[in-house]
Protein backbone atom coordinates (compact mmCIF):
# COMPACT_ATOMS: atom_id res chain seq x y z
CA UNK A 1 0.00 0.00 0.00
CA UNK A 2 1.36 2.82 -1.17
CA UNK A 3 2.12 5.83 1.65
CA UNK A 4 -0.38 9.75 0.61
CA UNK A 5 2.23 11.60 -0.97
CA UNK A 6 4.00 14.53 1.05
CA UNK A 7 3.75 11.98 4.11
CA UNK A 8 7.86 12.08 4.68
CA UNK A 9 8.25 15.56 4.46
CA UNK A 10 5.45 15.88 7.11
CA UNK A 11 6.75 13.46 9.34
CA UNK A 12 9.86 15.15 9.19
CA UNK A 13 8.81 18.52 9.48
CA UNK A 14 6.73 17.24 12.34
CA UNK A 15 9.59 16.04 13.92
CA UNK A 16 11.79 19.07 13.17
CA UNK A 17 8.94 21.64 14.73
CA UNK A 18 9.40 19.48 17.45
CA UNK A 19 13.17 19.44 18.26
CA UNK A 20 12.99 23.45 17.65
CA UNK A 21 10.47 23.64 20.14
CA UNK A 22 12.44 21.93 23.00
CA UNK A 23 15.70 23.70 22.06
CA UNK A 24 13.16 27.16 22.33
CA UNK A 25 12.44 25.17 26.10
CA UNK A 26 15.46 24.33 27.36
CA UNK A 27 17.22 27.62 26.48
CA UNK A 28 14.48 29.24 28.80
CA UNK A 29 14.64 26.48 31.69
CA UNK A 30 16.65 28.09 34.35
CA UNK A 31 19.40 26.43 35.41
CA UNK A 32 19.53 27.04 39.13
CA UNK A 33 18.18 25.30 42.01
CA UNK A 34 14.74 25.26 42.41
CA UNK A 35 14.55 24.32 45.54
CA UNK A 36 17.63 25.20 47.96
CA UNK A 37 18.89 22.84 50.73
CA UNK A 38 17.84 19.30 50.28
CA UNK A 39 18.86 16.66 52.21
CA UNK A 40 22.47 14.93 52.69
CA UNK A 41 20.89 11.31 52.49
CA UNK A 42 18.20 9.59 49.92
CA UNK A 43 15.36 10.27 50.90
CA UNK A 44 13.23 8.34 48.39
CA UNK A 45 13.36 4.75 45.92
CA UNK A 46 11.81 5.23 42.19
CA UNK A 47 9.74 1.89 42.16
CA UNK A 48 7.06 0.88 39.13
CA UNK A 49 4.04 -0.70 40.47
CA UNK A 50 3.11 -2.03 37.05
CA UNK A 51 3.97 -1.32 33.32
CA UNK A 52 1.86 1.81 33.58
CA UNK A 53 3.40 3.30 36.90
CA UNK A 54 6.25 4.44 38.80
CA UNK A 55 6.02 5.48 42.42
CA UNK A 56 8.53 7.18 44.42
CA UNK A 57 7.94 5.35 48.20
CA UNK A 58 10.55 6.74 51.38
CA UNK A 59 13.99 5.21 51.98
CA UNK A 60 14.77 3.27 54.85
CA UNK A 61 17.32 6.17 56.07
CA UNK A 62 14.19 8.86 55.77
CA UNK A 63 11.55 6.28 57.52
CA UNK A 64 14.64 5.42 60.79
CA UNK A 65 15.35 9.54 60.62
CA UNK A 66 11.70 10.20 60.75
CA UNK A 67 10.96 7.78 63.11
CA UNK A 68 13.41 8.90 65.70
CA UNK A 69 12.48 12.37 65.73
CA UNK A 70 8.98 11.11 66.91
CA UNK A 71 10.14 8.94 68.95
CA UNK A 72 12.66 10.80 70.60
CA UNK A 73 9.62 14.10 71.20
CA UNK A 74 6.50 11.10 72.50
CA UNK A 75 9.41 10.13 74.79
CA UNK A 76 10.37 13.28 76.13
CA UNK A 77 6.65 14.26 76.36
CA UNK A 78 5.65 10.58 78.11
CA UNK A 79 8.62 11.87 80.56
CA UNK A 80 7.55 15.11 81.21
CA UNK A 81 3.74 14.69 81.44
CA UNK A 82 3.40 10.84 83.15
CA UNK A 83 4.53 12.99 86.30
CA UNK A 84 0.87 14.94 86.25
CA UNK A 85 -1.46 12.54 86.34
CA UNK A 86 0.35 10.40 89.13
CA UNK A 87 -0.45 12.85 92.03
CA UNK A 88 -2.09 16.57 92.26
CA UNK A 89 -0.85 19.07 89.27
CA UNK A 90 -1.12 21.74 92.30
CA UNK A 91 2.29 19.53 93.91
CA UNK A 92 4.08 19.33 90.90
CA UNK A 93 5.55 22.03 88.57
CA UNK A 94 4.91 21.66 85.32
CA UNK A 95 8.33 21.21 83.43
CA UNK A 96 7.60 23.65 80.69
CA UNK A 97 10.59 22.96 78.40
CA UNK A 98 10.28 19.63 78.54
CA UNK A 99 7.00 19.41 76.84
CA UNK A 100 7.81 22.37 74.36
CA UNK A 101 11.23 20.12 73.48
CA UNK A 102 8.42 17.01 73.36
CA UNK A 103 6.25 19.33 71.03
CA UNK A 104 8.84 20.40 68.57
CA UNK A 105 10.24 16.90 67.80
CA UNK A 106 7.56 14.73 67.73
CA UNK A 107 6.04 17.74 65.41
CA UNK A 108 9.43 17.65 63.35
CA UNK A 109 9.02 13.74 63.38
CA UNK A 110 5.31 13.74 62.48
CA UNK A 111 6.11 16.53 59.55
CA UNK A 112 8.58 14.28 57.98
CA UNK A 113 6.95 11.59 58.10
CA UNK A 114 4.09 13.27 56.31
CA UNK A 115 6.27 15.10 53.41
CA UNK A 116 8.89 11.69 52.48
CA UNK A 117 5.17 9.20 52.33
CA UNK A 118 3.80 11.85 50.26
CA UNK A 119 2.55 10.14 47.40
CA UNK A 120 4.49 10.47 43.94
CA UNK A 121 2.93 8.81 41.32
CA UNK A 122 3.77 8.98 37.82
CA UNK A 123 0.28 7.03 36.19
CA UNK A 124 -0.10 6.47 32.63
CA UNK A 125 -3.41 4.62 32.49
CA UNK A 126 -4.46 8.78 34.10
CA UNK A 127 -1.95 10.29 31.93
CA UNK A 128 -0.57 12.33 35.04
CA UNK A 129 1.54 13.07 37.54
CA UNK A 130 -0.05 13.66 41.39
CA UNK A 131 1.58 14.52 44.69
CA UNK A 132 -1.42 13.72 47.04
CA UNK A 133 -3.30 11.15 49.52
CA UNK A 134 -6.71 11.11 48.02
CA UNK A 135 -6.35 11.08 44.62
CA UNK A 136 -9.58 13.33 43.37
CA UNK A 137 -10.61 12.40 39.22
CA UNK A 138 -12.67 15.38 39.14
CA UNK A 139 -9.71 17.92 40.20
CA UNK A 140 -6.84 15.97 38.05
CA UNK A 141 -8.98 17.38 35.10
CA UNK A 142 -7.49 20.84 35.33
CA UNK A 143 -4.37 21.65 33.12
CA UNK A 144 -2.46 22.83 35.81
CA UNK A 145 -2.34 22.66 39.75
CA UNK A 146 -0.07 21.80 42.66
CA UNK A 147 -1.05 18.36 43.01
CA UNK A 148 -1.71 17.35 39.74
CA UNK A 149 0.15 17.36 36.29
CA UNK A 150 -0.31 16.01 32.83
CA UNK A 151 2.51 13.87 31.68
CA UNK A 152 1.87 15.18 28.18
CA UNK A 153 3.56 18.32 29.87
CA UNK A 154 6.79 17.31 30.71
CA UNK A 155 9.40 18.00 28.16
CA UNK A 156 12.57 16.94 29.93
CA UNK A 157 14.00 15.53 33.13
CA UNK A 158 16.34 17.83 34.80
CA UNK A 159 19.28 17.32 37.17
CA UNK A 160 20.79 19.65 39.32
CA UNK A 161 23.59 19.78 41.65
CA UNK A 162 23.92 22.41 44.76
CA UNK A 163 26.68 22.33 47.39
CA UNK A 164 24.74 22.97 50.54
CA UNK A 165 26.30 24.98 53.83
CA UNK A 166 25.30 24.68 56.81
CA UNK A 167 26.39 25.03 60.67
CA UNK A 168 27.42 21.11 60.77
CA UNK A 169 29.54 21.44 57.12
CA UNK A 170 28.83 21.29 53.79
CA UNK A 171 27.27 19.01 51.86
CA UNK A 172 26.28 18.17 48.14
CA UNK A 173 22.99 17.24 47.58
CA UNK A 174 21.14 17.11 43.81
CA UNK A 175 17.42 18.04 42.18
CA UNK A 176 15.33 15.73 40.56
CA UNK A 177 12.86 18.52 38.40
CA UNK A 178 10.55 17.52 35.74
CA UNK A 179 11.13 20.65 32.80
CA UNK A 180 7.20 21.53 31.54
CA UNK A 181 6.26 22.87 28.05
CA UNK A 182 5.89 26.41 29.35
CA UNK A 183 9.74 26.38 30.43
CA UNK A 184 7.94 26.45 34.16
CA UNK A 185 9.49 23.19 36.57
CA UNK A 186 8.69 21.00 39.16
CA UNK A 187 10.73 19.46 41.72
CA UNK A 188 10.25 16.05 42.80
CA UNK A 189 12.84 14.75 45.14
CA UNK A 190 16.16 16.48 46.18
CA UNK A 191 18.82 14.67 47.87
CA UNK A 192 22.40 13.84 48.36
CA UNK A 193 22.77 10.31 46.37
CA UNK A 194 24.00 11.43 42.89
CA UNK A 195 23.92 7.72 41.77
CA UNK A 196 20.34 6.94 43.12
CA UNK A 197 19.10 10.24 41.07
CA UNK A 198 20.57 9.65 38.01
CA UNK A 199 18.99 6.22 37.70
CA UNK A 200 16.07 7.57 38.76
CA UNK A 201 16.22 10.15 35.82
CA UNK A 202 17.06 6.94 33.23
CA UNK A 203 13.56 4.86 34.80
CA UNK A 204 11.58 8.50 34.27
CA UNK A 205 13.29 9.36 31.15
CA UNK A 206 12.50 5.96 29.25
CA UNK A 207 9.48 5.98 30.78
CA UNK A 208 7.83 9.08 29.50
CA UNK A 209 10.19 9.39 26.62
CA UNK A 210 11.69 12.39 27.53
CA UNK A 211 15.32 13.54 27.76
CA UNK A 212 17.46 14.19 30.43
CA UNK A 213 19.01 17.98 30.59
CA UNK A 214 22.19 18.09 33.22
CA UNK A 215 22.31 21.64 34.67
CA UNK A 216 25.56 21.44 36.51
CA UNK A 217 26.31 22.03 39.97
CA UNK A 218 25.86 25.34 41.82
CA UNK A 219 27.32 27.03 45.19
CA UNK A 220 25.07 29.00 47.59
Amino acid sequence: MDLPKGFHKEVIEVRGNSLNNKASIKSKVSTSPLKYGGASFKTNVLIQANPSKLIYKPSIGAAIFSFIFLAVGLGVLFYALFPLFQSQIESVSIPWFLILFGLIFSGAGGFMFYIFYKPRVFDKQQGLYYTTYQFKLHKSRRQHSEDYLPLKSIVAIQIIGEHVQSDDGSYKSFELNLVLDDASRRNVVDHGNLKSIINDAEMLSAFLNVPIWHAGSHTD
